[in-house]
């Protein structure tokens, strides 16, 4: 703890839990997403040759949250098969820890939908129906121990 504040510091805090977060899309209000699947990142020719330049590859980043009446995902999906509108929006990811104050942000630039996704219905069920928009994403900054 700092001396000064008496709050702890940003490398105090944590391990945190999986469930509190929240998802910001561009252009989209109140996403309410269930489950968050961040993309693995790699490199690309790392260590091939001393002077060779690795290349970044990202995953895709896979949003799920429960059915509703809201078209704005799946308007998005179809915006996204029609190549001349542009489909291109910024996604923020935010791991709140437990006061529910942001302490950890991604955000994956150029996201795009690849997939689209509707749990299946069952007659005998009473689960939750879940809507699935799996993203390719251009570019991923990070910023970790935010107060």
């Amino acid at each position: 703890m700092t001396r000064s504040t008496g709050k702890p510091r940003a490398s105090e805090r944590g391990p945190f839990l999986n469930m509190r977060f929240r998802v910001e899309i561009e252009g989209i209000e109140a996403t309410g997403c269930t489950e968050v699947l961040l993309p693995e990142s790699r490199l690309d020719g790392a260590g091939a040759a001393p002077d060779a330049k690795p290349t970044l590859r990202l995953g895709t980043l896979v949003l799920r949250r429960g059915l509703s009446g809201s078209p704005l995902w799946f308007d998005w999906w179809q915006r996204a098969t029609r190549p001349r509108l542009k489909s291109a929006r910024s996604v923020t990811v935010v791991l709140l820890d437990e006061r529910g104050a942001d302490a950890n942000r991604w955000v994956f630039g150029g996201a795009r939908p690849c997939a689209y996704h509707v749990s299946s219905l069952n007659a005998l069920g009473a689960e939750v129906v879940i809507e699935t928009l799996e993203l390719t994403v251009e570019s991923l900054q990070a910023d970790y121990g935010l107060r």
